[in-house]
């Protein structure tokens, strides 16, 4: 037998769009429904509309409700006669009969309602608010769909086919027919024996003693489902109109984030066919004293997707800088699993193969918010501190839920897992703090049950130890070429799909941002996931792209002010309401860059170094009421009233401030990111009359916490005066010259990046287009040379310091190599350094140091290296880097030679050339033989003459001369510099650069030669063949051997460990291989070469 159980929905004219997706959505649950017995048949407004009159029609309705057993009313920006009658209509008889129950939803999105229709929408609110009933909030049809699903499965598991007592039925004995006692989502229990509670909870009806309550279960599941919807409900949306207008209309169908979003991908990169999880558990990690297997399929390498570290870390914590996406990769993450819960566990797929886990539950901590919630005073925090603050944030953000709710919560946590997202350490405030909270947060991940998952983002400054993806730290990657063009695709395919653009107009803009993003000036700033966004915005809303990362924050700013001064229904606009005729919006801006700087130096603790130990603020600060009411005043004829119209301005209107709430009785605010706090900050510096000194002061006193500040501040002040604050940093004086006067130290380098930063942000064509700026841009790059090779024993800079020098360097023009001798070394060796001929050297590790080797080098050698036969070397010269991009690119761009891999030419100019074959390494050395012996730029040079007057000739060197060469004039030393492994002295994993540096960022051997040890495996021109090594065998260094074999390459590389940085480790790739940790040195030798 077939029941049917009526659904009256109510709503305005305005929610046409979600009253028929609603229709459709009750259609496809009906197929469910009716193999369990019930038909869930929906009653429309439209279905009466044969009547005479509007009374009589409206009479129908009314009749229509009170027959139904379940009443849902829709509105949005106004509740009409008619639908507030309906909704009568259904309460008294709800009072009267139990039924039926009501649940209502409003829809919380952007318009341009008129007063009129606000002021029936608010009274209505009031009303509902008087009845004790909230109702529940939705944004989208999918999200009204999702609340109401999850609904109806509460009604099904509480009997809703058999219980509910049937129009006709009688009146139970006693006189009673049924009690109902209602619980949230919009549903209202009034009359005998009912109670009535906001939304988030559930409903239990009891028909004597016939019907039975609801089991713990079925009611902890209701409490996560309200929980889910509305945690899904804030985490699905795109936040754009924080940062354009034009992308808030309320006419546009908002956008989401699963349209938009693209997987993140972390620095740490493994063979193309090997896991993460195969990597953690090599012996590269686990058991040293074997040979790892991996690195012969180094050549094919992928970068480690965030997702696969996830799935592969109980504990996994996420490095990113401002704007990198940590928290938009967690709530991603978040939201799959908040979707995932409610039985669609296909949804899993969106978290990759690895993920195993199945649909943990997802909760999300906001660490700056428990940092604030914590007492004053430096007593510990703990776990317990950590629940408590859950439970009470739950409670205070919509999610329906009590703190008492929330043991519901934490009792599912450690009974079916929970991923936990703690996002934001970075943002905790002073060293002392964020110690505080990562205290709670470590004892938190060990108490909270063993199922249950953790993800911590920060900034990488608060994370000291760096990355080290063996422990779970990792460190997100900049977007890439696929990834910046999938975004692109995805983010106008979207603006077709929702009616933002026609179809047409979408793929012309897209296609003219896939060009854009090839701009020299734009590609960095693509490479950021905000900023990437921030770009797409305004190329779509306004049609063209800013030129440059200041022009781009100057643009948006501006439209964030905008917000402010927009007439909204009835509200007036900003300067309106504020009647001072001769104010502008530029006077707000101004009151508040001032503010930006004040706040960003208070949030400054110590004498912090460039991305070295924990600063103060990683998020934008706090400003409270007072605060803005104070800075405003003056600007508004001194009227505390004006000043409080801005201020609730800001509140109202989402724009340049966002309302973070209430602390301390005072309502607090913050800009949208800290960039834009810095970028403001940066025009309040540019404006000041002490601009250079002042630069000066704050770069030795917080480098790091004033990084993005200053660049800005000298773009912004234009390049005189720009390239003026540069100049202070490095006390106007050539590195030699201030060297003569006192040793430098770690502040001094410093500075010195700083000041090279803020010549790139001005740029260096208009830089050099001054006699006196393109002076200082010299004495700058002077100094970052001069940083670039200096241990911090010796006071210079730190390996991550020196290896971003090296970078800037490349752009402001290296001095170390000559543009006019295809960049090649600018001294007088053209960058060879002779190698005298030595009869007593012996390639390999000796037999009798084996063991000392292993243990130093925690690994134990592979009879591959062993080697207790002498082999002389002749003399010879090698280069003393490695051949950079520069001077491969001056081969290609002179020869015409076609590259197999466009990524060769991609890192900056002093950076190794990486993916190379070893035919492309040998027509690189064949050129350059050939430039030697006949370009006039070389007449009468030294080393010409030998290619001139001796026939030699540059080619790869044998493995034998690279290893003599790599010793430095030691026996036996097992890394170039000595015997003790060092990552101040070898770009290898240890290091945690990540990535490839410029040359010569670490210190020399001892015959003055560069990167023998990591940045880039180096080819040699010699066969893989087992010891001994016999100089006279023709096939060890044979050129014109099959492709099947195997080519020595030495040297080790940035993602490998330091065991392969050792003089004596082999490896080897066949001729064809290209990789992202593999380039090429060269030798002038003695012809022939075989």
């Amino acid at each position: 037998m077939i029941i049917t159980r009526k659904i009256f929905l109510a709503s305005s004219q305005e929610l046409e769009d979600d009253r028929r997706e609603f229709e459709i959505f009750i259609a496809r649950e009906n197929k469910s429904w009716v193999k369990q017995g019930v038909e869930l048949e929906l009653v429309l407004w439209e279905d009466f509309l044969d009547a005479v009159s509007r009374t009589r029609l409206q009479d129908k309705y009314n009749e229509a409700v009170r027959s139904c057993d379940l009443f849902v009313l829709l509105f949005f920006t106004k509740v009409g006669p008619y639908t507030a009658e309906e909704f009568a209509a259904a309460y008294e008889h709800f009072q009267a009969t139990g039924k039926p129950l009501l649940y209502t939803y409003f829809k919380d999105a952007p318009h341009n309602a008129a007063r009129a229709d606000l002021l029936s929408l608010w009274a209505f609110q009031d009303k509902l608010e008087a009845l004790g009933h909230f109702p529940t909030k939705y944004s989208n049809a999918d999200q009204l769909k999702l609340h109401f699903r999850q609904q109806l499965d509460k009604l099904a598991a509480s009997g809703f086919g058999e219980l509910l007592p049937d129009r006709a039925a009688p009146a139970l004995p006693g006189g009673s027919r049924f009690d109902a006692v209602l619980k949230g989502d919009g549903a209202i229990a009034q009359g005998a024996g009912a109670i009535a509670v906001g939304a988030g909870g559930q409903f239990t009806q009891i028909v004597q003693q016939k019907v039975p309550r609801r089991d713990k279960a079925a009611e902890e599941r209701a409490v996560i489902a309200d929980y889910l919807a509305a945690l899904a409900s804030e985490l699905s949306g795109l936040k754009l109109g924080e940062i354009d207008v034009a992308a808030s209309d309320a006419r546009r169908e908002p956008l989401q984030l699963a349209d938009v979003y693209v997987p993140l991908a972390t620095h740490l990169r493994l063979p193309a066919q090997t896991t993460l999880a195969q990597w953690l558990a090599s012996d590269r990690q686990r058991t040293h004293g074997e040979r790892a297997d991996l690195e012969t399929a180094a050549h094919d390498s992928r970068p480690v997707p965030a997702l696969e570290a996830l799935a592969q870390h109980r504990q996994l914590t996420l490095l990113g800088a401002a704007g990198s996406g940590k928290s938009t990769f967690g709530a991603s993450v978040l939201l799959t699993l908040a979707q995932a819960w409610p039985g669609q566990a296909d949804r899993l797929v969106d978290l990759g193969d690895s993920w195993t886990h199945g649909a943990l539950l997802p909760v999300r901590v906001v660490l700056r918010r428990f940092a604030e919630a914590l007492p004053a005073g430096g007593t510990p925090s703990c776990a317990g501190d950590l629940w408590a603050f859950i439970g009470r944030s739950l409670d205070a953000a919509g999610y329906g839920l009590s703190p008492a709710t929330c043991q519901t919560i934490r009792r599912v946590a450690r009974d079916q897992g929970a991923l936990f997202l703690f996002d934001g350490l970075d943002e905790c405030g002073s060293e002392a703090a964020c110690r505080r909270v990562l205290g709670a947060v470590e004892e938190f991940m060990r108490s909270a049950g063993r199922h249950c998952r953790f993800l911590l983002t920060a900034r990488p400054y608060a994370w000291p130890g760096g990355a080290d993806p063996a422990q779970g730290v990792y460190a997100l990657a900049d977007l890439d070429d696929e990834q910046i063009e999938q975004f692109i695709r995805a983010w106008y395919a979207a603006l077709a799909k929702r009616q933002w653009l026609s179809p047409g107009d979408a793929g012309r803009k897209c296609d003219d941002l896939l060009a854009a993003r090839q701009r020299p000036d734009l590609r960095p700033l693509a490479q950021n996931p905000l900023l990437l966004t921030l770009m797409a915005s305004l190329h779509a809303n306004r049609g063209r792209l800013p030129d440059d990362r200041a022009d781009l924050y100057d643009d948006s700013i501006h439209l964030l002010l905008l917000r402010w001064n927009r007439q909204i229904g009835a509200d007036q606009a900003l300067l309106d309401a504020l009647a001072i005729p001769t104010l502008k919006l530029a006077d707000l801006r101004g009151v508040l860059e001032e503010l930006a700087f004040a706040v960003h130096a208070g949030s400054a603790v110590g004498p912090v170094v460039l991305h070295a130990g924990p600063a103060a603020a990683g998020a934008p600060a706090d400003i409270d009421e007072g605060r803005l009411l104070a800075a405003f005043r003056p600007l508004l004829q001194d009227s505390l009233d004006k000043a409080a119209i801005v201020v609730d301005y800001i509140e109202k209107r989402a724009g340049l401030l966002l309302g973070q709430g209430f602390r301390n009785g005072q309502r607090q605010f913050a800009f949208p990111h800290r960039s834009f706090q810095e970028f403001l900050a940066a025009c309040h510096l540019a404006a000041r009359p002490d601009f250079a000194t002042e630069c000066a002061r704050l770069a030795r006193q917080a480098p790091g916490h004033w990084q993005l500040v200053l660049p800005l501040a000298a773009r912004l002040a234009k390049a005189e005066r720009g390239a003026s604050a540069a100049d202070e940093l490095i006390g106007g004086q050539a590195v030699a010259e201030r060297r003569r006067q006192r040793p430098l130290d770690a502040a001094d380098w410093s500075c010195a990046l700083l000041a090279g930063r803020q010549l790139l942000e001005i740029g260096v064509g208009a830089i050099r287009q001054r006699e006196r700026t393109a002076a200082i841009a010299e004495r700058v790059a002077g100094w970052l040379a001069a940083s670039l090779p200096l241990h911090p024993d010796d006071g210079g800079a730190t390996r991550t310091q020196r290896a971003q020098a090296g970078d800037v360097l490349a752009q402001l023009g290296d001095p170390r190599f000559d543009a006019q001798r295809f960049f090649l070394p600018a001294d007088d060796g053209l960058g060879f350094v002779r190698i005298a001929a030595d009869p007593e050297f012996a390639i390999g590790t000796r037999p009798r140091d084996r063991e000392q080797v292993s243990r130093i080098a925690d690994y134990a050698i592979s009879d591959d290296d062993i080697n207790d036969t002498p082999t002389p070397t002749p003399e010879f010269y090698i280069a003393r880097y490695p051949v950079t991009v520069a001077q491969f690119r001056a081969f290609v761009e002179a020869t015409g030679y076609a590259i197999g891999d466009r990524n060769a030419l991609r890192d900056p100019d002093s950076r190794p050339v990486r993916y190379v074959s070893w035919h492309e390494a040998l027509a690189w050395c064949d050129w350059l033989t050939e430039v030697l012996a006949t370009s006039g730029v070389f007449a009468g040079h030294p080393i010409a003459s030998l290619v001139r007057e001796r026939a030699w000739r540059v080619a790869l060197p044998s493995e034998l001369e690279w290893e003599k060469a790599a010793r430095g004039g030691s026996t036996g030393a097992i890394f170039p510099w000595g015997d003790e492994a060092d990552p101040e002295r070898a770009n290898s994993d240890a290091a945690e650069i990540n990535d490839s540096s410029a040359v010569g960022c670490f210190p020399a051997n001892g015959f003055g030669l560069y990167d023998l040890a990591g940045n880039v495996w180096e080819w040699t021109r010699s066969v893989y063949l087992p010891y001994p090594y016999d100089p006279g065998d023709t096939k060890r260094e044979d050129l014109k051997a099959a492709d099947r074999v195997t080519r020595i390459v030495r040297g080790g590389s940035w993602l490998n460990h330091r065991v392969r940085a050792r003089c004596a480790f082999r490896s080897g790739y066949h001729p064809g291989v290209r990789d992202g940790g593999l380039g090429f040195r060269v030798v002038l030798r003695s012809s022939p070469v075989s």
